[in-house]
């Protein structure tokens, strides 16, 4: 079995558009990391996608460092998610994600932009993804759901890259489910989050 953890960058869709696709976000990058059964990383993908209606304004450009040129031509989400899964092969794989917004991002997609594939149909089944902000939450028993950031920083994990890169937020997702899958009886460390983070250190 292998595993690909994935995450996704977007970018807002401006509301006169919305008549034709009517959520907030557009798909802009897409971050992955294949792991092998030990959870060790063996490859990674990084694909930009090129959005029909959402924007990069300076907000984020700022935050995810992506900027116009790097989508201009992009492939649409459709071929983007079907390179994905070509990449992945005749593997055997569960995809991890952190939280549920990811999935329901590529859903919201699928059925606003009447995309059709075989691929996606099997890709997107609820039970090949797992939310990895909830299991980490039901294995702590915290009280509400960590920031990547946080769980990051609580797990004695130093990150790697810039928070909000598509890459290196799956990166480091994959560097956390490693830990907490190979040592079932790590115990969270206990302290603040900084309120303010420029740089990806704990």
């Amino acid at each position: 079995m292998n595993y690909l953890v994935i995450d996704l960058e977007m970018c807002r869709v401006p509301k006169l558009y919305r008549s034709k696709y009517k959520y907030a976000n557009e798909t802009i990058q897409i971050g992955a990391v294949l792991l092998d059964d030990e959870f060790k990383r063996i490859a990674t993908l990084c694909q930009y996608v090129h959005p029909e209606y959402g924007v990069i304004d300076h907000f984020i450009e700022k935050m995810t460092g992506i900027h116009n040129r790097n989508i201009k031509n992009a492939p649409g989400i459709k071929e983007a998610l079907e390179h994905l899964i070509d990449w992945i092969g005749e593997r055997e794989y569960q995809v991890y994600a952190w939280s549920e917004s990811d999935r329901n991002q590529i859903l919201h997609e699928i059925k606003a932009k009447n995309i059709e594939s075989k691929k996606l149909e099997t890709f997107m089944e609820e039970e090949c993804w797992i939310d990895y902000q909830a299991v980490f939450k039901k294995r702590f028993q915290l009280s509400r759901l960590y920031s990547l950031e946080e769980a990051l920083c609580n797990s004695d994990i130093e990150p790697e890259g810039k928070f909000h890169d598509g890459l290196d937020d799956a990166i480091n997702t994959g560097y956390l489910i490693e830990k907490l899958e190979k040592y079932p009886d790590f115990q969270l460390l206990s302290y603040a989050m900084p309120e303010t983070e420029e740089h990806l250190s704990c």
